[in-house]
């Protein structure tokens, strides 16, 4: 909202090694930043190049309908829904029709603890949710108030202010989230709580290992005893699990950057990309370099 920087939102580096990452500096020097969806393109406009960001976004659909892809599973997008984007995940728009609504980008160190574990908990599941009315009611009462500052002199009690604002939007995303986690799992929350942290060290140390007792190890449980907690939440059991990141980040860097088959084996940990190769076909039935063609067409 404030010592915002112009960004080029529709320009792809052909050559890349790496994800393309928006960071939250780039927009804002107070953790939070709004803006308004009023058109399909253009400086207020989705974003449509496959990126990853390392923020939160949270996004109130008004009107308008609008189809994104979200880790390679499409998700539509009405009037009266909400969606999470988690950081980290890549995500773009693929089309949209008279688009408006809301987005709130928030540093991860702005989300407290408790409504990450209820984000990454809904991350399970789903992307994007119909907010109940009430909760759609004051979430625009919010981003009014919020919206209202925009033009304001941006100085340190304006920008406190903005921040308990935005504070109290994602509390209230979280509360609605939170309703939503409950009506579709029926586990124990010591359960999610260990699928939860499993999957946080498994983003941190995916490229150091693949193996469920090295993880298991890391929580100060038995492999055992994780395998059967990660199948009762997810429905797979944790070596799968494991497998199936693998090849969700194989997916990401096939895609979005210029890095070899060869290479991409090296960044995930696997020395043998021949081995790679025939995890990859074993899990999506196409190689690597099939893959890559498919979803560059």
């Amino acid at each position: 909202m404030y010592s915002q920087k112009k960004i080029p939102l529709h320009c792809k580096a052909k050559s890349m090694s790496h994800l393309p990452q928006h960071r939250a500096s780039q927009y804002t020097d107070i953790g939070v930043y709004l803006r308004r969806i009023n058109s399909p393109a253009g400086p207020h406009g989705p974003v449509a190049y496959a990126h990853q960001d390392d923020y939160y976004i949270f996004g109130l659909v008004e009107s308008g309908t609008g189809c994104g892809i979200i880790d390679f599973k499409e998700h539509s997008f009405f009037p009266g829904d909400m969606f999470v984007i988690q950081p980290g995940q890549v995500h773009r728009l693929v089309s949209s029709e008279s688009p408006e609504g809301w987005l709130l980008f928030a540093d991860s160190s702005f989300v407290g603890n408790a409504e990450k574990s209820i984000f990454d908990n809904f991350a399970l599941f789903a992307s994007s949710f119909r907010i109940d009315p009430e909760w759609r009611t004051e979430l625009l009462q919010i981003i009014s108030l919020m919206a209202n500052r925009t033009d304001r002199l941006p100085d340190v009690l304006v920008k406190a202010t903005t921040r308990r604002l935005a504070e109290a939007f994602i509390g209230i995303v979280a509360e609605a989230v939170r309703d939503i986690n409950l009506q579709h799992t029926m586990h124990n929350c010591r359960q999610l709580e260990i699928v939860l942290a499993f999957r946080r060290l498994l983003a941190d140390h995916l490229a150091t290992s693949r193996q469920p007792s090295y993880y298991a190890s890391l929580l100060n449980i038995s492999a055992v005893y994780l395998n059967e907690v990660v199948k009762a939440v997810t429905g797979m059991n944790v070596t799968l699990y494991i497998k199936n990141q693998v090849v969700l980040q194989a997916k990401r860097l096939l895609v979005h950057t210029d890095l070899t088959v060869k290479e991409i084996s090296y960044r995930l940990g696997i020395e043998d990309h021949a081995y790679f190769s025939r995890l990859f076909l074993q899990a999506t039935g196409v190689s690597p370099t099939a893959f890559r063609q498919r979803n560059l067409e």
